[in-house]
């Protein structure tokens, strides 16, 4: 039912047909423009630069700078030089002072980037940012390149012109029920790439930062899977861009069935039901198949210790 009415939406709504098309095309056409403003920096430990569609088809060339998935200044490349510009009231318990641009390599700017390294971890800013953790913290675990030193191998996520991302879509499914937003939809939490032999399949994870009936996170997450097969099957909406920027190096043949993993990822509980994993569900000659990915982060620090999961 869940499928069925994401599917009905989007067949009804075709304004996003339109504006994704234009997305892939304008990021396609800038972004090696953006791969040389972010070689001009190296990202550190514990700040990580993000990107999103928006900024990635604005005039100007930014990055969102985060520590712990918050973001706590912009990175801007203007004129030929790169800036840094910090937010108002950014970690007061930190002591450090927001609302300036400076350029990059300014005392200013390095002093604080350089407050986030010294500084433990710390959760003075209480609960409601354990998810932005949470999501930071799998994105480190999950985008390491040597297999040695990776808990879960063969999987990568998905990136923006090199920067982490959400992948924007036209529904608002937080309920569990499609929702047709526009331009004010939802963003995947993360968007992975997982190979299995010759294989690359894309994953689409919502998480969660605690236990929650994992039936009812999935149904968020396939959802978001319905829409991303919609968009890579739909050539009006030049689907091979799409294909490119989420990391393929060539076009699948489209004529097969296209599979999805739709994945709820959240904290290790000893009510993480596992009963559903690899059940398929059917969408538009295609397959969105259910996994699980469980998890364990301590409070104290930002690595992920051990993971369980369904994909592999």
């Amino acid at each position: 039912m869940t499928v069925n009415k994401a599917e009905a939406m989007l067949e009804k709504e075709k304004e996003w047909i339109k504006r994704y098309a234009e997305y892939a095309s304008e990021i396609l056409t800038i972004q090696n423009a953006i791969k040389g403003a972010s070689g001009l920096f190296n990202e550190c430990e514990p700040l990580y630069v993000y990107s999103s569609v928006s900024r990635a088809t604005n005039k100007n060339i930014t990055f969102d700078l985060r520590y712990r998935g918050q973001s706590v200044a912009d990175i801007i490349y203007k004129n030929g030089e790169l800036y840094l510009k910090t937010k108002k009231n950014t970690y007061n318990f930190y002591k450090i002072e927001g609302g300036w641009e400076k350029e990059w390599n300014s005392k200013e700017a390095k002093l604080f980037r350089s407050a986030f390294t010294k500084y433990p971890c710390r959760n003075d800013e209480g609960k409601k940012n354990e998810e932005h953790r949470f999501e930071s913290a799998l994105l480190t675990e999950l985008s390491k390149e040597k297999g040695n030193d990776k808990i879960l191998k063969y999987i990568q996520p998905v990136r923006l012109a090199k920067s982490r991302f959400q992948m924007p879509t036209p529904f608002k499914a937080s309920k569990g029920k499609p929702v047709y937003a526009k331009h004010k939809g939802g963003g995947i939490d993360l968007l992975c790439r997982t190979k299995h032999g010759s294989k690359n399949i894309l994953n689409i994870f919502e998480l969660k930062d605690e236990y929650e009936n994992p039936i009812n996170v999935l149904h968020q997450a396939v959802i978001y899977s319905v829409f991303i097969h919609k968009l890579l099957k739909t050539p009006e909406v030049g689907s091979s861009g799409w294909w490119k920027l989420f990391g393929f190096g060539k076009v699948p043949d489209t004529t097969k069935p296209l599979r999805i993993n739709a994945v709820v990822a959240m904290p290790k509980d000893e009510k993480n039901d596992k009963c559903f994993a690899k059940e398929e569900i059917n969408v538009d000659g295609g397959i969105i198949q259910l996994h699980y990915f469980y998890f364990s982060l301590p409070t104290d620090k930002d690595k992920i210790e051990s993971i369980e999961t369904s994909l592999f």
